[in-house]
């Protein structure tokens, strides 16, 4: 509730504003499905798709996929964010998620490294274009009281699709086979299933009354109501004050996220080899350079084949140890999604409230502290089950104050427009978070570090610094009515 209100929520809702939920919620729960698939299989297929790569060189390369993904996202908030002023949410909304279940499904027929990377920026662009869309329309059909819990509850469909995802990946081994297909290539097959969500969409929901008459006073009052121009948050120094502290917020959030909270699968597989790589150099001491090679070896596969006499042997331990890694990492994400879940529930609560600056300022500050703990203490197998709730919790927390907030920061017939350029101009820089992810653990490598993610991710963490920086110089929205 509200402060100072005593009604429900939810008593305010029609039928109408349910099925507008309904539809928002789902969008953006696809979307995450598909993010957290990408999260779980980028490795195994550039493993796949480049064979023999060097363990050195890994990294880089996931973060150069994921830097493409970004970017499609980016591009896709900037286009459809256009469009979704000047066609109306409901169109727009359609066709993203259609643009993203394409892509997804395509991502799985990748036959090389190029083609691969064009898939996941094509598919970016589906889910950075529905964000915009989603959000407008749910801020704008919903009664003032119920808007920001509806914001959230569509930010917390986000946890319950990464759920979806990583529970998948507990079925199918992102390092398994599948009737002949390799497993990462199964997950995304089922990225195509939110196509039939269009169905629903152009069936049940119809465009808010705000867009309706907000395209009514464009068409009488000429170029000064325009839909969806760019050019107009930044004619107005109010609006292009908000926009630039809007897109800070968001980037600070989506950097840690993608550039350290995601990272979590590379981190426990890396955790595990070590751990695995130690036992066996122990086992094989007798033999010094038995356990030398065990010692060095840069992947489970050159790690079995020390350990073992034969190749028969060397292919069902390792094949046994991918396994283990494969649960190890489906559990951890899936409970790092758990934890998101209500992390950002916590932080819209928080931002209703107390404010949205408090909410910003404590969503930084556990972020913080959380990577630092995760990336600088997870070291077994154990820790994933406490660590990455946590990292989870902390770490999208800001997504809960940043869906609530933005819609606010703009009149109507620059909703979307708005919505998108913070929060997907930002994802350009964002993209360039992974690289430099990439590049700090060829550094910490080169350092002598057994893990460089560890101190790569750490220090990458002093992003969120930067956006408790700019929380007091945030305007305040909280109880004020969304602009016409």
């Amino acid at each position: 509730m509200i402060a100072g209100s005593s009604t429900r929520w939810w008593r305010e809702l029609t039928s109408t504003h349910w099925w507008v939920l309904a539809v928002a919620v789902l969008g953006w729960l696809f979307d995450a499905m598909d993010q957290r698939l990408f999260i779980l299989a980028r490795t195994p297929a550039i493993q796949e798709l480049i064979p023999g790569l060097p363990a050195d060189r890994l990294t880089t390369l996931a973060g150069w996929a994921t830097a493409f993904f970004i970017a499609g996202w980016a591009t896709g908030g900037l286009v459809f964010g256009l469009l979704g002023d000047r066609w109306g949410r409901v169109r727009t909304l359609s066709l993203t998620i259609l643009v993203y279940s394409i892509f997804t499904g395509l991502s799985g027929l990748a036959r090389s490294w190029p083609e691969f990377a064009a898939y996941r920026f094509l598919c970016g662009m589906g889910i950075g274009g529905e964000y915009a869309a989603g959000v407008a329309l749910v801020a704008e059909a919903m009664p003032a009281l119920a808007r920001p819990f509806a914001l959230g509850l569509v930010q917390a469909g986000s946890s319950v699709g990464a759920i979806i995802g990583s529970g998948l990946s507990l079925f199918i081994g992102p390092q398994s086979k599948v009737y002949g297909y390799s497993g990462w290539r199964v997950l995304f097959f089922f990225g195509v299933i939110p196509s039939l969500l269009v169905l629903l969409i152009r069936i049940r929901v119809k465009e808010p009354d705000r867009w309706l008459r907000a395209r009514e006073e464009s068409r009488t009052e000429g170029v000064e109501k325009q839909l969806g121009d760019v050019r107009a948050i930044f004619r107005d120094p109010i609006l292009r004050r908000r926009t630039m502290i809007g897109m800070t917020l968001g980037m600070v959030g989506q950097i840690g996220l993608w550039s350290i909270g995601l990272f979590t699968p590379e981190l426990v597989r890396g955790s595990l080899l070590v751990e695995r790589r130690t036992a066996v150099a122990a086992e094989l001491r007798a033999t010094p350079e038995s356990a030398d090679a065990a010692f060095k070896a840069s992947n489970l596969d050159e790690l079995a084949r020390a350990s073992t006499a034969t190749s028969t042997e060397a292919a069902a331990r390792s094949a046994s140890w991918k396994r283990e890694a494969d649960g190890y990492v489906g559990w951890g994400t899936l409970l790092q999604d758990v934890g998101s879940f209500f992390g950002a529930p916590l932080c819209t609560w928080v931002a209703v409230r107390f404010g949205r600056r408090h909410a910003f300022a404590l969503a930084y500050s556990m972020a913080l502290a959380a990577a630092w703990l995760t990336f600088g203490l997870l070291t077994t197998g154990a820790d994933v089950f406490w660590m990455l709730p946590l990292l989870g919790f902390c770490t999208c927390g800001i997504f809960g104050v940043v869906i609530v907030y933005l819609p606010e920061l703009y009149p109507t017939r620059l909703r979307t427009t708005g919505t998108g350029f913070c929060y997907n101009i930002a994802r350009y820089v964002t993209a360039t978070g992974p690289l430099l992810l990439g590049k700090l653990a060829i550094v910490f490598g080169g350092l002598g570090y057994a893990q460089p993610i560890r101190p790569a991710a750490m220090s990458l963490a002093l992003i969120y610094f930067l956006g408790l920086a700019v929380v007091p110089f945030a305007p305040e929205t909280r109880d004020q009515p969304l602009p016409e």
